[in-house]
């Protein structure tokens, strides 16, 4: 598959001035993942998210939403033979262990596929544009004064 060609997985849609439609939203191996205009929802789900569930006793959360404010940063992490996962970071968000399985299904994290993840990277810059396109806190702060 060439890299220039945009892969069809990665929904986008567009949210005029911040309305309340999705922005971009991906389904994946554990879930679904969807990119609004101040937050991400990720809802886990399917056969592979309920069989490691069962398997390693990961007992995960079923829904994650993480607002735009408040995320420090969007990471891709990468393993030499697993599948590649994006890892969300905030205030308060589980720290990594190191454990593969535990790390792609914590709260903070989102799988997509075993083959190819540019959708997640199209994702990531999404998320990041989201994130620089909303107020600082001085001006929003301003704004309310």
């Amino acid at each position: 598959m060439r890299a220039d060609k945009p892969d069809g997985r990665l929904r986008h849609e567009t949210a005029p001035h911040g309305g309340g439609g999705a922005i971009a939203s991906l389904e994946g191996l554990g879930g679904h993942i969807t990119l609004l205009h101040d937050r991400i929802e990720i809802e886990r789900h399917g056969m592979l998210f309920s069989l490691l569930n069962l398997g390693y006793h990961l007992e995960r959360e079923i829904a994650s939403t993480f607002y735009l404010r408040e995320l420090v940063g969007v990471h891709i992490v990468r393993s030499f033979t697993l599948v590649q996962f994006l890892r969300f970071t905030y205030a308060g968000c589980p720290a990594p262990t190191g454990h593969y399985l535990r790390d792609a299904f914590a709260e903070n994290a989102f799988m997509l596929s075993l083959r190819d993840n540019r959708p997640l990277l199209g994702f990531m810059g999404r998320v990041n544009a989201a994130m620089a396109a909303l107020p600082q806190r001085d001006e929003a702060s301003r704004a309310t004064d």
